[in-house]
């Protein structure tokens, strides 16, 4: 199977982007809950923040990076957007089950990183759920490493506790 990664400036499909989200959400909200975070969030609580917020992923100041099968179905994603003047702030990094073991994740993070220096940033800023090896590994072999909170961090004060934090400083991380 053949994956394509592309940077939009608009939502081809909102439909399967919510879909897909909503995939991505049910994951995440479970990892959330097993680190002891809140129980039974529903998934269309982050996606309206996700809608109401898509300026801030978009172009000029931000990347959405979907990823289709050969079939044209939407399979992943990834999220970046400026957190500061000089960093930006990856986030949601998923990729369906069935398109696992074709090194997507990395290729997405890849990606945003490229992105990231295209747009002149010299920070980029991550956090994952506590105990998400599979992200954790990723970044760490891309030179990232661990932070307090940042300020800067979109997600819920409240949720601090359940999540770890990173960053790297891609002047000196490896390229894609």
């Amino acid at each position: 199977m053949r994956f394509e990664i592309s940077s939009v400036s608009e939502v081809p499909d909102r439909q399967a982007l919510h879909d897909l989200l909503i995939d991505y959400y049910k994951v995440v909200l479970r990892k959330l809950e097993l680190a002891g975070g809140p129980a039974n969030i529903d998934p269309e609580l982050p996606i309206a923040g996700f809608w109401s917020n898509l300026h801030k992923v978009m172009p000029p100041t931000g990347r959405l990076m979907l990823v289709h099968d050969s079939d044209g179905r939407l399979v992943g994603c990834g999220t970046l957007q400026q957190a500061r003047p000089d960093a930006g702030e990856m986030k949601r990094l998923f990729v369906r089950p069935e398109a696992n073991g074709h090194g997507l994740g990395q290729a997405l993070v890849d990606a945003r990183m490229d992105a990231a220096r295209e747009m002149g940033w010299t920070t980029l800023l991550v956090n994952a759920v506590k105990g998400n090896e599979d992200m954790l590994r990723i970044y760490r072999k891309l030179g990232f490493r661990s932070i307090p909170r940042y300020p800067e961090c979109s997600d819920p004060i409240e949720l601090a506790d359940h999540f770890d934090y990173m960053e790297v400083d891609l002047r000196e991380a490896p390229r894609g």
